[in-house]
């Protein structure tokens, strides 16, 4: 009897250490999945904020762009603008009262004067609050050269930028900036 007896003792020594194992293997692999769905989604969010950065990235830099190709298109009628203002007040010897003389006596070039300006500051306030910093430092010497030049344009005469200093250095800046990483 005391075989039989053993023998139990014996079966459910191995039926319960069977158990045991069943159960931490259960366990360790509950664990590694768990560790792996974690890692997976960390993964995961990496990728989609590093993805969002690189498409926010890119749209600034489609702004950017935009905002640079605007700002010389509006500057480029500007100065058209300018040269005919230019030669309006020259021609016409205007001095005491120059843009109410010149409305009245050749008003397509004063509107054309005005709208073109207002149209160019609209330009360069977006670009002053959109470009890279080395952009907007750059932008600010060429407004005031281009306000230098409006200013002797309203006068008859003409402001040169003899080596174009504040042009290339904007235009540097602007083209440094696009291609760029950031």
């Amino acid at each position: 009897m005391g075989l039989i007896v053993v023998g139990m003792s014996l079966a459910a020594d191995s039926t319960t250490t069977a158990a045991w194992f069943a159960l931490g293997g259960v366990l360790l692999t509950s664990l590694f999945a768990l560790a792996t769905t974690l890692l997976t989604h960390r993964l995961q969010l990496q990728n989609a904020e590093r993805s969002l950065r690189q498409e926010q990235l890119k749209q600034l830099r489609q702004e950017r762009r935009e905002a640079y190709v605007q700002y010389w298109s509006s500057w480029n009628r500007f100065i058209h603008a300018l040269r005919d203002l230019s030669g309006q007040m020259r021609q016409q010897g205007m001095r005491p009262d120059p843009r109410g003389q010149l409305a009245r006596t050749a008003p397509g070039i004063a509107d054309r004067a005005w709208t073109t300006e207002r149209d160019w500051r609209e330009a360069a306030d977006a670009l002053l609050l959109i470009g890279g910093v080395e952009v907007v430092n750059a932008a600010r010497d060429h407004i005031e050269v281009t306000q230098r030049k409006l200013e002797a344009a309203w006068q008859g005469s003409w402001q040169a930028d003899e080596d174009g200093m504040a042009y290339r250095q904007l235009n540097d800046a602007m083209r440094a900036d696009l291609l760029s990483s950031t």
